[in-house]
């Protein structure tokens, strides 16, 4: 049964102030939410370093300083990561990507779809150790190989994580965790499994 409307005075003088505040706290708490990650954002310094192999590709510095990433000829900060893809591969998660601003990041980004990247979330990347090996399956497949830390990736890697295309894109959609995945056996895991479970954590921690 529908509920009758209230009277006049009882709605514009008892409920709509209440209406009204309740708004104006839902959009104060989303201001505080979206700050404390603008604050984040601002607060990284890092380098991360992509390397293209094939025709046209190199090797790109890109140095993130308050937040702005610029290219640069030699680190300006410790190396967090360095990402390692074929020119196949690179045009892939290009495609992919679209407007997303760390789409590049492959193996990162297919664990927990759109990321951004905080203080946080690097000051837990910085503390990895090791190379992975992140591969989606199939002949429209691809495989980006990432290296924390110093040094250079090592091959073969310590870790290797292998997902179906249709796993892959419900990670990358949020429909799927990788706790869940890895718990349903969605993800083929070979290798340092603390290193893959660190970067999953990583992946999914909070803005």
């Amino acid at each position: 049964m529908t509920e009758a409307p209230p009277d006049p005075r009882t709605y514009f003088v008892e409920r709509l102030p209440g209406q009204f505040e309740r708004a104006l706290r839902a959009q104060e708490r989303a201001v505080e939410a979206a700050q404390r990650v603008l604050d984040g954002m601002r607060g990284v310094d890092a380098t991360l370093v992509v390397e293209v192999e094939g025709e046209g590709g190199g090797r790109f510095v890109l140095n993130v300083d308050g937040g702005r990433l610029t290219p640069g000829d030699a680190p300006a900060h410790p190396v967090v990561m360095t990402l390692v893809q074929s020119r196949r591969d690179f045009e892939r998660l290009v495609r992919d990507a679209g407007d997303s601003a760390l789409g590049f990041l492959g193996g990162l980004s297919g664990l927990a779809g759109e990321i951004k990247l905080t203080k946080q979330r690097v000051d837990l990347l910085a503390g990895l150790r090791g190379t992975l090996r992140f591969r989606v399956k199939g002949e429209d497949g691809f495989a980006v190989v990432t290296h924390f830390g110093p040094g250079a990736p090592k091959d073969p890697p310590d870790t290797e994580i292998r997902v179906a295309p249709d796993v892959y894109a419900d990670l990358q959609a949020g429909r799927l965790d990788p706790q869940n995945a890895f718990m349903a056996g969605k993800l083929e895991l070979e290798g340092d499994a603390q290193l893959a479970m660190q970067l999953a954590l990583a992946a999914m921690s909070p803005d």
